[in-house]
Formats: C-alpha cells, structure tokens, sequence
C-alpha cells in the first residue's frame, strides 16, 4: 500500500502527557489511500489517545502532523470533521433524547436553515435514511428518540453519522477512526459494519482500534503495534496473524490453555448458591436455572436475546420482572429492595456500561474500587480510612495489574480495560459469594483478558458461584461449566461443558438463530 501512493495522513513523532504522565511518546503514524489500518496494544497503550490526537480531542504535546499533504493541527473534533476525519467513540457521543437525524446533524442545524431561519428536518431525515439504508440499517428511523434503540443500534448510528458527515463537507476521501466499534455489537451488525468498510474504502480510509486479534486479521492491510506509549512493531500482508500480534502486544506467545480449562472444577455433590425460578418480564420470558458454588454457569445468545435482563434481573439492577423469584443460600430475596439485599448477602455485579454504570469516572481508583466495602475502609469511629482505603487498592492493583499512576489516580484517565479491572476489583474486595458478569472483556486487550480469566478461575477454586453472560462465543464455551443458550427472551438449550469435551460453536450457534 505504502509502495504506491503518498500517505493522505502522517503522524510524525508525536507525543501527548496528562498531568506530565506520558501516555503516547514518539509516535509516527501513515494513512494511505484506500487503506485500513489497525493500531493494536494492550490497555493503556496509548491507542485511544492516539485516535483522539488525529481527531482534535486531544492537542499532541510534540511531534507533527500532515493531512491531504498540508500541514494539520486540529483545533477541535469540529475543526476535524470539516478537514476530512470522523470519529466513531469507544464510549458512545449520541444524546438519547434526541432523534436519530437530530444525533446525526447535531450542530449541522443552521447548514439546513433557510434564510427565514426554518430548519428543513425532512432533508435532514432523507440524508440520515439513505445513509442508514446504505448500512443496511432500513429498520432504523432517524425520527425515533435515539435512546430508544438498543446500545448496539445506537452504535451503528453513530458509524452512519460518520458517512454521513463526510460526504456533507464534500470530502473525497474522508478518513474514519474506529474506536472499538464492535465493542457492543452482535455478529450480525459486525458483518454489515465489515462489509460496510470494505465497500465504503473505495472511496474512504479507515484506522481501526479492536481488542479482537481476528478483526485485524480479517480486515487490515496492515497493522501499527503500539506498547506503553511508543509503536513497537508493523505488520502487512502474510505478516498478519493472531500468533504474531499477540507477541508483540503482549510480549510473549499467546497461551494454548487460554481459558485454563485445566482449572475447571468438576461439581460433583458441591451445593446451590443461587437459583432463579420462572423470571418472566420484559423481554425474558420463564427463565429459571441454579448455580453451585465453584460453577462458571454462561448464558450465551444473539444480542436482544434476552440474557443482559437475565443478569440484571438476578442482582436486581433494575426493577424486577414481576414473576419470578431468586433464592440465595436457601432463602428467597425480597421483591422490593432486591439488589441491597443481593449485594448484603454476597452477590456482585460487573455491568456492560462500566463507565454509566461501573464506576464513578471522577473519582480516584482506591474510591471505586471501596464503593462496595466501605465498612473494610472505616475506622472504629466509623470515619473513611485513606491508608485502609489505599492498602486495599494496592493490593488489587498488583493482583489485576490495573495500568494507572497509583490509587489516586482518576479512573477517567485510564484505558477502558483497565477501567473494566477496576469494575472487578470493587467485587472482589468484598468477597463475594455470586458474581454476575455481563460481558466482562469487552473492550479488554488479550493480555488483559487471560488476567481476568485467570481470576475468574481462582474465584471458582474459593467456591464462588459465577454467572457468565458473554457475546464472545469462545469465551463462552472456554470458560463455562455448564451453557445456556437464550433466544427471543426463552432458554433453548442447555448443555454440560467440561474441560475434557467442550460443544463447539457451531453447536451452540444453531439453537441462537
């Protein structure tokens, strides 16, 4: 790629510092024509923020860059947009009361005003429903509230508003930063969005951030690695698999017991910790399982299948269906107050939205990580202990290897992997008893997910009981002792999965669809 053509983006020696930390350091960077290219590393590689420098979120502090073969220093994401480069955000940037169209126009208003100051919103509708029609997003309607679209919906929108502002500023050739866009999204949307990129690079180059090494390998011309900050490494063509990202990620070869199966527990005789009888509500209909202690149960499912309610509904996050009932340790938990009462008795919760719902982003990561155990962090008197508070912290830094400037750093300065630990680590300094975890390596680098999977393992060795809800099928079966497969709100198929005789995807695939 590089042989044929000038680069219409170049990144030369750039580097950026928060609060004189340096996340990124020297960095060069080329974007060719027609090109996709993966920047990939672990969690706190400096991916995000180098995405961020590009789009004119961040300022760099040194180093230069070129655009479309002219000097390029982006004064904001708007100065961005208008040169020809789009961002599509790890974290969502859509307002959810608005409509689709209005997301997608969002400050673009007084570009379909008339000169009596009458905004044409039909226009605006007709852009928005080619675009997503182009996606093949038709079932989408950009006059809907935005909010009322499931997460993986809303982040197709915001790849359409990217197409869609490109081609409104009249760039011939825009480029789009993806950061982790398939994050959230089931294997359907990830084979529209894949196509979408292929045909759309005709006239569009595409920089790429995923956490899943099949992506790059799939979809890459080539492939910048990044570690602590600096680019390590570059690979194209036949260079490209998942054995050599890893090594360079990661510094060594990927491990063949990736899941450590030969850590699975056989569960033989061991007790019930928790069970859910005949839960009934929105989008779940008549769902009921037991868990014993040690177990790694896994619900697995096409996105809306009705497994995140499943968990929320077990730790009581949101009001509960109005049928069913969960019983902990012998005892049913109350109807009203449940998940204080599935927190008082033992029962951890890791969400899929952990900056909304996971962590306090303003805090410090000792804060977060005592949420759940602020009686472990107190003083007889009753007063919050900062050394307790920062001894407990250090401990699960170490033990996690959460990547951060210490315990009192903010955790909306750290990567969203690291976040994710820090999410896991709240739970684990409260020792409890039943964890339920909705997606818990989204957005998680390799190294940092064979961490939590390994802690997942010493977790079930002390007996806790573990409920696994996880778009990534070998996650999935690597993990689980046992699978259950939901489709349309309704449990499908069961089956064992030990160590010595895992199901294959296939197997499980068959009773989503």
């Amino acid at each position: 790629m590089n042989g044929v053509a000038a680069p219409i983006y170049s990144m030369r020696n750039a580097s950026k510092r928060f609060n004189g930390i340096a996340v990124v350091e020297g960095i060069d960077l080329d974007v060719f024509p027609n090109e996709i290219v993966g920047i990939a590393g672990e969690n706190g590689a400096g991916k995000s923020t180098t995405l961020k420098m590009i789009a004119g979120i961040h300022a760099p502090n040194a180093g230069s860059m070129r655009l479309f073969g002219k000097s390029f220093r982006p004064l904001s994401y708007t100065h961005a947009v208008e040169a020809g480069i789009s961002m599509v955000f790890q974290e969502q940037a859509l307002i959810p009361s608005l409509a689709v169209y209005e997301n997608i126009f969002l400050s673009l208003e007084p570009c379909f005003t008339s000169r009596i100051g009458i905004v044409d919103r039909d226009a605006m509708i007709a852009v928005s429903e080619r675009h997503l029609q182009n996606l093949g997003l038709g079932y989408i309607d950009p006059r809907r509230r935005t909010g009322d679209y499931a997460f993986h919906d809303r982040q197709m929108i915001e790849i359409a508003k990217a197409f869609a502002l490109a081609e409104h500023f009249h760039i011939d050739h825009p480029i789009i930063l993806l950061d982790e866009p398939t994050a959230a999204i089931g294997e359907r949307e990830i084979k529209i969005l894949f196509e979408s990129i292929r045909r759309y690079r005709r006239r569009a180059s595409f920089v790429l951030i995923t956490h899943r090494l099949v992506e790059y390998v799939e979809l890459c011309d080539r492939i910048c690695v990044f570690k602590d900050g600096r680019n390590v490494g570059e690979f194209a063509g036949e260079e490209i698999s998942e054995q050599s990202l890893h090594r360079a990620m990661v510094g060594r070869i990927r491990d063949d017991e990736y899941f450590m199966e030969t850590r699975q527990l056989s569960l033989v005789g061991a007790p019930i910790a928790i069970s859910a009888h005949g839960l009934s509500g929105q989008n779940v209909k008549n769902v009921s399982f037991e868990i014993r202690k040690g177990e790694v149960l896994g619900i697995g499912g096409l996105v809306g299948c009705g497994k995140e309610a499943v968990a929320r509904a077990v730790v009581g996050f949101e009001p509960f269906p109005p049928n069913g009932t969960v019983e902990l340790g012998g005892e049913v938990l109350p109807l009203r107050g449940r998940g204080k009462a599935a927190i008082k008795r033992g029962v951890g919760f890791v969400p899929k939205e952990r900056k909304s719902e996971g962590i306090v982003p303003y805090m410090s990561v000792q804060a977060n990580m005592s949420l759940a155990s602020l009686p472990l962090v107190s003083s007889l008197s009753g007063f919050l202990s900062r050394s307790r508070e920062r001894r407990l912290a250090e401990k699960y830094i170490n033990r996690l290897r959460v990547r951060c400037n210490g315990p009192t750093q903010l955790c909306q300065f750290l990567s969203g992997g690291n976040q994710q630990k820090v999410v896991i680590a709240k739970w684990l300094a409260r020792n409890v008893q039943v964890l339920v975890l909705d997606n818990p390596t989204r957005g998680v680098d390799v190294g940092g997910k064979q961490e939590i999977y390994s802690v997942l393992r010493d977790l079930a060795e002390e007996g806790v009981a573990i409920l696994l809800v996880t778009d990534d099928l070998p996650e999935l079966i690597g993990m689980s002792n046992r699978i259950l497969v939901m489709r349309d709100g309704e449990l499908q198929f069961e089956c064992s999965a030990p160590a010595d005789n895992k199901p294959t995807e296939q197997e499980l695939v068959q009773h989503m669809v």
